[in-house]
């Protein structure tokens, strides 16, 4: 019944008494809330405070929660805290309501950001919702991390999380507020796949990438000349995605291209590169063939011809 998608499975209550109570044994739990009508909204409150009591001590593998505006901030509280206490696995979290403030979600930091079971979370928020992870984050068995939509409230706040993950292998930061940071820093000895995109970073953020177990990385920010990017220790990296296509919008064009063309060295060691832009992708695979730093070379001199010729 676990394979089942939840209204499915809690459909099956209608086949005869015995299955009236059998669905609540499921270790899959996802719960959507994204509910217009007031009245259907308390009741999906109550069936959810009802589906969880009549579970009691059964464990829980998978927690999927999203909620839209209306639904107490109390009982999603009580919700989550509950997979967390019965040894979620994995837990994803979409915040479409505009009235879950950063105050509600602080009564959750102890319990989401301390959870050894955890192997992956994912939070989601569309009002962008800024977390601040608390100081004793502990999270020893996390391999995958999806942020999305959200605003850290400092520097120190994301080199907190991701030092807590001493297992860490997937890092996916997309479509985050980054403008307010100083310093974005992604140093992790078994991080495996990095992908930051979508976001804006300030010309004052120096953007420091430290992975030496790294295989893939996907990188398209906006970022201005200004930007100071460190990548190092790339020597495990078989593919990397570059998105270039802000370059088109800088005055200083040169000067930029210099500047993605010193992203480009860093990452000389790959077996598969892409650069993409909004108006044309190129993609070049290496192999004994084909000499790294002459097709560097070749790109360079290429996007400098198409910006200037005729």
């Amino acid at each position: 019944m676990s394979s089942l998608p939840m209204k499915e499975a809690v459909r099956t209550c209608l086949l005869s008494t015995r299955w009236k109570d059998l669905f609540t044994s499921i270790s899959n739990i996802e719960l959507d809330g994204v509910l217009r009508k007031g009245a259907l909204r308390n009741r999906f409150m109550e069936f959810v405070d009802g589906f969880l009591s009549l579970r009691k001590d059964i464990s829980v593998d998978r927690f999927r929660l999203c909620y839209g505006p209306g639904i107490d901030h109390r009982k999603i509280n009580e919700w989550i805290l509950y997979a967390v206490r019965h040894g979620v696995r994995e837990l994803e979290l979409i915040f479409q309501s505009g009235t879950f403030e950063t105050r509600h979600f602080t009564d959750l930091e102890l319990g989401v950001f301390t959870c050894k079971t955890l192997l992956t979370l994912r939070l989601f928020n569309l009002p962008s919702l800024v977390l601040t992870i608390p100081t004793h984050c502990c999270l020893p068995n996390l391999k995958g991390l999806h942020l999305t939509f959200l605003k850290f409230s400092d520097d120190e706040s994301i080199r907190r999380l991701l030092s807590s993950c001493n297992s860490l292998e997937e890092l996916l930061v997309q479509s985050c507020e980054l403008s307010n940071l100083n310093k974005l820093s992604v140093c992790h000895p078994t991080l495996k796949r990095l992908t930051i995109s979508g976001g804006f970073i300030a010309p004052s953020c120096e953007v420091e990438i430290d992975t030496p177990n790294l295989v893939f990385f996907d990188f398209g920010c906006v970022y201005c000349k200004e930007t100071r990017l460190s990548l190092r220790n790339l020597n495990s990296l078989s593919e990397a995605r570059i998105y270039i296509g802000f370059i088109a919008m800088s005055s200083n064009y040169c000067n930029v291209t210099d500047s993605v063309f010193d992203v480009m060295r860093a990452l000389s060691c790959v077996q598969s590169f892409h650069l993409t832009d909004s108006s044309y992708a190129t993609e070049a695979q290496s192999d004994s063939r084909i000499s790294k730093t002459d097709l560097f070379e070749d790109w360079y001199l290429q996007c400098w011809m198409g910006k200037h010729a005729c």
